[in-house]
C-alpha cells in the first residue's frame, strides 16, 4: 500500500506540472522529537489516548516523527481551480521500554495518502487521520464510531468533506458525506476489510446564525480468514465470506440474507447481516453569537436493529461545546483568555437491556458493544480502540482489574470529562482534560464491583522562537483508581516547523 502512494504521488506531481505548467503550492512540514517517563511500566491514559495510536504502551519511551504534506490552495487563492491535489506523509520511530511492543512497531507510517479534488468532491487513499461524527474535534474525549485513538486504517475513500448547500432548497439544507473500503490487516485475522459510509445534513442557510445538523454513519468489519475460526460455528472452515454479492446486500445495505447458511457463510453472518456492524446517530445544535459560539451534540451508538430503534436509550456521548471567538488579548484579563471548553457524558450501559434474546423479546438485546465473536479484538486496530477510549482494551488495563471474558472487558460504562484550552499572555497554550468513569464490566461478565478511574492531563505549548516555527510541548498525567494502574507521567516534545 505505501509502495503505491510513494510511487503515485513522485507520478502525479509530474503529471501536476505538465498539465497546469505552474509551479507546485509550497510544502508544509514538521519534525518532533518526543520523551515519555512514568512511574508505572504503562504510558497514562491521556499521554496516549487520541494519539492517533503513535504513543507505545510501556514507559518509558522516546519517538522522533518527520511530517510533510500539500495542502489544496486556500478558496480565495487567484491559483485556485476546480481540480487540485495534495499529499500527507508522517514517519514515526519510536523506542520503548521492553523493545517492540505487540501491535507497534519501531518505524512505521500513520499518515501515508494521496488526495485529489474535483470541485466539492474529493478522492483519497493511503493511511489518513480521520473522524467520523457530529463532535468537537479539537477537545473531544472520542467520537463513538472512529476517534483519534487508534492507528488510520488504509483505505480509498470518496467523499464531499464539507457542508454543500442544495440550490434547489434555497441553500436552507446542505450535506457532507462520504463512502469508502479499507483494508482491516492486523496480525490476528487475515484478509479482512473495512466498509464506512457517513451522510450528514446542515439545516439553515450558510450565514445563519443557528444551525440544526443530524446524519448517521455506519462501519462494518467483514471477510478474512484465521486459525482460531477453523471449526468454529461462525465461520466455514476459517473462512468468512468476501463474495461481492453479499458486500452489495449484507456490508453495505445491511440487508439479512434470505439463505440463512450455505458454503460461503452460516447461520451466525446471516443473522448478523455479514460482519461486525456499528455505528451512531448524530443529531445537534451550533449557535454562533458576536463574541462565542456553541455546539451542542449526542451520538447514539447502534450495533443492530435494537439500536437503530432506540432500544438501547439513554446509551451515548452527549456534548457541549463552548468557544470563544473574541479576540485573544482581553483588555480586562490580558493573563488568561479561554479559548475552548468542552464537557460531555458517555453511557454504554443499557445495550437495550441485558438479555440476547428470551420469549416475548422483539429486539436482540446484550449489544455487548466493540466486542465480537468471529473478531477477537472486536473494535479496535493494532491494540487500541477505533472509538471511544472509555472502553479499554484488555491489553491496557492495570494487573488487578477483573479481565473479563472479551477483548473489552468493560464496554458498560458512565464516564465524565471535561476539557478546556486557554491562552496565557497571548503565547502560551494551555490544554487540560480530566475524566472519571465508573466500569461495571459486561452483561455476560459483570465486575464484582464498580471500578472507578480519574485521569488527568495538563499541557503547555509555547513558541521558543519569534518566528512561532519552534515549539515546546510539556504534558503532566496522572491515573488513579481500579481500573488502570495508578500512575504519574510526563511527557516532553520539542517541534520544528518549516
Amino acid at each position: 500500500m505505501y509502495q503505491f502512494c510513494f510511487r503515485g504521488l513522485i507520478l502525479f506531481m509530474l503529471a501536476s506540472q505538465l498539465v497546469w505548467a505552474q509551479p507546485v503550492a509550497r510544502m508544509t512540514g514538521y519534525v518532533d522529537l518526543h520523551t515519555y517517563a512514568a512511574t508505572g511500566q504503562r504510558m497514562p491514559f491521556w499521554l496516549r489516548t487520541n494519539q492517533w495510536g503513535v504513543v507505545p504502551l510501556n514507559a518509558p519511551a522516546a519517538s522522533l516523527r518527520l511530517s510533510l504534506c500539500r495542502e489544496y490552495r486556500p478558496a480565495d487563492s487567484s491559483l485556485t481551480r476546480k481540480f487540485d491535489w495534495g499529499f500527507g506523509i508522517l514517519a514515526v520511530g519510536t523506542l520503548a521500554h521492553n523493545g517492540t511492543q505487540p501491535n507497534h512497531y519501531p518505524v512505521f507510517l500513520p499518515a501515508a495518502y494521496l488526495k485529489m479534488r474535483l470541485g466539492k468532491l474529493e478522492l483519497w487513499g493511503g493511511r489518513r487521520p480521520q473522524v467520523v461524527g457530529l463532535i468537537d474535534t479539537l477537545l473531544s474525549s472520542g467520537s463513538y464510531a472512529v476517534s483519534s485513538n487508534a492507528l488510520p486504517i488504509p483505505q480509498i475513500q470518496l467523499l464531499l468533506p464539507d457542508f454543500v448547500p442544495l440550490h434547489f432548497l434555497n441553500d436552507v439544507i446542505a450535506l457532507k458525506a462520504g463512502f469508502s473500503h479499507g483494508w482491516f490487516n492486523v496480525p490476528y485475522i487475515q484478509g479482512a476489510m473495512i466498509h464506512e459510509k457517513f451522510i450528514y445534513a446542515r439545516f439553515g442557510r450558510p450565514a445563519s446564525n443557528l444551525h440544526v445538523l443530524a446524519g448517521i454513519n455506519h462501519q462494518v468489519q467483514w471477510g478474512g480468514h484465521a486459525k482460531y475460526l477453523i471449526n468454529s460455528p461462525v465461520a466455514n472452515d476459517g473462512q468468512l465470506t468476501t463474495d461481492f454479492g453479499d458486500y452489495l446486500k449484507s456490508v453495505v445495505l445491511g440487508q439479512i440474507p434470505k439463505d440463512l447458511g450455505n458454503v460461503r457463510y452460516g447461520s451466525f453472518d446471516a443473522a448478523n447481516r455479514i460482519g461486525n456492524h456499528l455505528g451512531s446517530i448524530d443529531i445537534g445544535i451550533s449557535l454562533d453569537r458576536p463574541a462565542s459560539s456553541w455546539l451542542i451534540y449526542h451520538q447514539h451508538p447502534y450495533e443492530d436493529a435494537s439500536g437503530l430503534s432506540g432500544r438501547n436509550v439513554p446509551d451515548g456521548l452527549y456534548g457541549l461545546r463552548w468557544l470563544n471567538r473574541g479576540a485573544s488579548a482581553d483588555r480586562r484579563h490580558p493573563f488568561w483568555h479561554w479559548r475552548r471548553i468542552v464537557g460531555e457524558l458517555l453511557v454504554t450501559t443499557d445495550q437495550s437491556g441485558p438479555y440476547f434474546s428470551r420469549p416475548g423479546q422483539s429486539y436482540k438485546g446484550a449489544d455487548n458493544y466493540y466486542n465480537h465473536s468471529q473478531y477477537v479484538e472486536g473494535w479496535s486496530y493494532r491494540g487500541q480502540t477505533l472509538g471511544t477510549p472509555f472502553l479499554i482494551p484488555r491489553p491496557d488495563l492495570a494487573a488487578t482489574s477483573e479481565p473479563g471474558e472479551f477483548y473489552v472487558p468493560s464496554n458498560r460504562v458512565v464516564a465524565y470529562y471535561a476539557a478546556f484550552e486557554a491562552l496565557v499572555k497571548s503565547r502560551m497554550a494551555v490544554t487540560g482534560r480530566f475524566s472519571y468513569s465508573r466500569n461495571f464490566g459486561s452483561y455476560s461478565t459483570p465486575f464484582r464491583t464498580v471500578e472507578n478511574q480519574f485521569s488527568a492531563c495538563l499541557q503547555l505549548n509555547t513558541p521558543v522562537s519569534t518566528s512561532r516555527k519552534s515549539q515546546l510541548l510539556i504534558d503532566l498525567a496522572f491515573d488513579q483508581g481500579a481500573l488502570l494502574e495508578n500512575n504519574l507521567g510526563v511527557h516532553a516534545g520539542f517541534r520544528r516547523y518549516w
